[in-house]
């Protein structure tokens, strides 16, 4: 399991992966892997489980490391042979993932790698890829070797139609290079291009990667959660229209966009993602957790997710709702996974913790009522806000996510990963001229609303 019980410290022992009872097939190859490289930032753990009675977690690594342990792996498993094209993969993603439920347990794996052709000349780039795997049982523990081999497998297999003769005209690039190498801002894909994506609903992470949404108008609501650690945070509800002329709640899609904020769904709601340069991260529920749930529905204080304090005790001695509502877990940050569209722990496991602040502007424009307006960050007021005026507001902690409320710690609230690279901007609107009063504007519009806004007063 990835996730640790609340405010339990992480567990020092570790989980080796072993691959070596693992076998691999693929007639068809014409590639050696020539070495693997470890390409991922801050080269992280692959995972944590949850082991034995006590669900002890435990870190999962390669006992020899990742590059010496796949690359000895699959040179066993695919010997050179003469005519094979030499490669390198430079490893840009590996995650294993168990996820606990109330009766079983989710074990998911993730790889990426960008592969090199290695030429007299240097190493020259020839694709990307990825594969992505799920599987739900009562015991998923040792299911990871398994799932990571057959992976790796289906990697190489999307090299049968690669464009050697291609790769071979890309720029040459020293092996030292590869781990840090950046693609062109046209290999991105069209999601990370525009500021302003197309309106409807992805059915598929392929027709979001590409900002290209069903024609389907959408219409929509919000709905107001109440559970422990979701007090006042407005869940946006999309809807299309049907035969009657009514509107019924949109059938289960990948994710959807308004035009201007994206949203994907996590479980029974859809989630607002908020970008941080070449990827999204999001704040759902942390992974059902019988022990902690059981603690919240007889009063117990359970901490709240990423260092962000306590709540008020539940009360009572019934156990947590079951029904739309999802209460499996307090807020917790996802980031998004680019090349499988599945969410992960942000940060990943083992991701060094660095000291970097993120700074926010809230603003309110012109008009309304000129009433001052409460604005509470994490519970506690950061100050008061009339039309036509702003608040600068920080956070010193990377990766965390921060919770704005409007009115009262309980009003309309919002959760989200402010991005430490760039200013966030995020716009308050007057009450019933949205569906919710939380605007996170682009950093380009926040910004030029903000100096307008401060010109009166020069």
């Amino acid at each position: 399991m990835l996730f640790a019980l609340w405010g339990r410290p992480a567990q020092a022992q570790f989980y080796y992966l072993d691959l070596s009872q693992q076998t691999l097939s693929l007639p068809d190859r014409a590639v050696y892997v020539e070495q693997v490289v470890d390409g991922r930032p801050g080269k992280p753990a692959i995972g944590t489980v949850y082991r034995g009675l006590q669900n002890q977690q435990q870190a999962v690594i390669f006992r020899k490391g990742l590059e010496p342990t796949l690359t000895e792996y699959l040179q066993q498993q695919f010997p050179r042979r003469a005519t094979d094209h030499a490669v390198v993969l430079c490893v840009r993603q590996l995650v294993v993932n168990e996820m606990m439920r109330a009766f079983a347990e989710t074990a998911s794996a993730d790889v990426s790698a960008d592969v090199y052709a290695h030429l007299p000349d240097g190493y020259h780039f020839v694709r990307t890829v990825a594969s992505h795997i799920d599987e739900r049982a009562l015991e998923t523990t040792g299911r990871h070797a398994h799932h990571l081999a057959g992976l790796l497998q289906q990697c190489l297999a999307q090299l049968a139609d690669a464009d050697w003769a291609k790769a071979a005209q890309r720029p040459a690039r020293t092996l030292a290079q590869l781990p840090t190498e950046q693609l062109p801002a046209a290999a991105k894909p069209a999601i990370l291009r525009t500021a302003t994506p197309k309106a409807g609903p992805y059915k598929t992470f392929e027709q979001f990667l590409a900002n290209q949404p069903e024609a389907i108008p959408l219409a929509f609501d919000t709905v107001r959660a109440h559970t422990a650690g979701w007090e006042g945070t407005v869940l946006i509800r999309p809807s299309v229209r049907n035969l009657n002329g009514g509107h019924t709640a949109l059938p289960k899609a990948w994710g959807f966009s308004d035009g201007q904020q994206l949203y994907v769904r996590y479980r029974n709601h859809y989630r607002p993602l908020h970008r941080q340069g070449s990827f999204f991260t999001f704040v759902g529920p942390a992974p059902f957790d019988m022990a902690a749930a059981n603690k919240r529905a007889w009063g117990y204080n359970v901490p709240r997710a990423n260092g962000m304090g306590t709540r008020t005790p539940a009360t009572g001695n019934t156990l947590p709702s079951t029904g739309a509502e999802d209460t499996s877990g307090l807020p917790m940050v996802f980031a998004l996974d680019m090349h499988s569209g599945e969410p992960i722990p942000y940060p990943l496991p083992g991701q060094a913790q660095r000291a970097d602040t993120a700074f926010m502007y809230v603003y309110r424009p012109l008009g309304g009522s000129p009433e001052a307006l409460r604005v509470f960050m994490n519970d506690r007021e950061a100050g008061q806000l009339r039309p036509g005026q702003y608040l600068e507001l920080f956070s010193p902690h990377f990766a965390h996510a921060v919770r704005l409320s409007a009115g009262t710690a309980s009003g309309p609230a919002f959760y989200f990963v402010p991005n430490t690279a760039s200013a966030n901007y995020l716009k308050l609107v007057p009450s019933g001229t949205a569906l919710t009063p939380w605007q996170a504007m682009p950093t380009r519009q926040g910004e030029a609303e903000v100096d307008a806004l401060e010109k009166p007063r020069k």
